[in-house]
């Protein structure tokens, strides 16, 4: 193996077999007995301890180089299975690569086995609070005296309250009927409005390891629009991704 320079490490994406074909500009893979680690150089002064927590404050460049790590899982799982690693994990050596694949090669093939010919699929369910509210009725009265105007603001509280109820049970029934139609789900925190841009709020933010393409996921949530969609409630899917959610934490480099 060749080391890179003292001025560059090598950056891993994650971790495919080692028989897996797949081409991509500027990464290479270290094969270590049955599983390989895709890798790329990187220079050391952007990814060295000391160097990344201030990267990682610098919004522009988080956001640039994680979609660059997205982009480079998205293509190898194109034509291989591939266990993620998360963004930022780095080794001053290949020789380092290579060692940590003999160190966790039993964890990282169980890996490999329990996502292949599956992907990740996300779901992510939202609802307008208005349309919700006005959905339960019981507008309040539009008499304007001090007594009209406590009980008005008594009924749009009352209203609001049960506005969350029935949105949270939405929710978790969404995540459970979904979770029906995949081999394994998570339900993830859901977004700020601050993160997601959008006016409605995030009221699931589900994760599904499917192995039928998604088809039964896909059709479900299709079931649930039909349900609450009139009542304010709306379901996207996004993906398909690299299993992030189904594989363990990675360990610090």
């Amino acid at each position: 193996m060749i080391a890179a320079p003292a001025k560059h490490a090598w950056y891993v994406y994650g971790v495919v077999d080692a028989a897996s074909e797949f081409t991509g500009d500027g990464v290479s893979v270290v094969e270590e007995g049955p599983v390989a680690a895709v890798v790329a150089e990187v220079p050391l002064a952007d990814f060295a301890g000391e160097a990344l927590p201030e990267r990682l404050n610098d919004r522009a460049w988080l956001e640039t180089h994680a979609r660059a790590h997205e982009d480079v899982l998205l293509r190898v799982a194109e034509n291989a299975t591939v266990v993620p690693f998360r963004f930022g994990v780095i080794y001053r050596e290949l020789d380092d690569v290579a060692t940590m694949l003999r160190a966790r090669r039993d964890e990282l093939t169980a890996a490999l086995v329990r996502v292949r010919g599956r992907a990740e699929l996300g779901v992510k369910g939202w609802a307008d609070r208005e349309r919700v509210e006005a959905a339960l009725g019981d507008a309040p009265s539009g008499d304007s005296s001090g007594r009209a105007y406590l009980e008005r603001r008594r009924t749009e509280q009352q209203r609001a309250e049960r506005a969350a109820t029935l949105i949270a049970e939405i929710a978790q029934d969404a995540h459970a009927r979904l979770s029906r139609c995949a081999d394994e789900s998570v339900a993830n925190r859901p977004q700020p409005r601050e993160l997601t841009g959008r006016d409605e709020t995030m009221i699931l933010n589900g994760a599904y390891l499917v192995a039928d393409g998604g088809a039964a996921l896909a059709a479900e949530m299709r079931a649930l629009e039909a349900e609450h969609g009139r009542h304010g409630i709306s379901f996207e899917i996004t993906g398909p991704w690299p299993p992030h959610n189904f594989v363990e934490a990675q360990e610090d480099a």
